[in-house]
Parts: structure tokens; C-alpha cells; sequence
């Protein structure tokens, strides 16, 4: 069989599984996630009371929220 170039099924050298075009779009998109959330939390320590962004505002409309100059 040697002499028409067959080869035995499964004969070939075996390779690991690789990351693709998915894989990179993933990590991509993961990093950009964590970016606009780092973002979010800087923002929102500006106008949260006390500086802390998962504090809640104070409900009573007489209180205004004031932005920093």
C-alpha cells in the first residue's frame, strides 16, 4: 500500500486543541467588559455619597445630587 501513498488512518502526528478567531474575540471582549466597568466605578465614585458607588442616594427630593467642579 506504501507504493499508492495510502496511510493508515490516525497515523498522523496529533496536535492539541489551539485557540481560534473565537478564543481571541472572547479574551478581547472580557478585557473591555473589566475596562468599562473600572470606568463605571470611577464615574460613579464621583456622584455616589460618601464616595462609595453601591451606596444609595438619599430618597428625599429636598437633596440634591452636586457634582464636583
Amino acid at each position: 500500500m506504501s507504493q499508492f501513498g495510502m496511510q493508515m488512518p490516525g497515523g498522523g502526528r496529533s496536535r492539541g486543541p489551539s485557540p481560534d478567531v473565537y478564543t481571541a474575540l472572547m479574551c478581547v471582549g472580557t478585557i473591555c467588559m473589566i475596562a468599562a466597568v473600572a470606568l463605571l466605578w470611577f464615574a460613579g465614585s464621583k456622584l455616589a455619597p460618601d464616595g462609595m458607588p453601591l451606596k444609595v442616594h438619599d430618597t428625599n427630593p429636598s437633596t440634591r445630587i452636586q457634582l464636583p467642579n
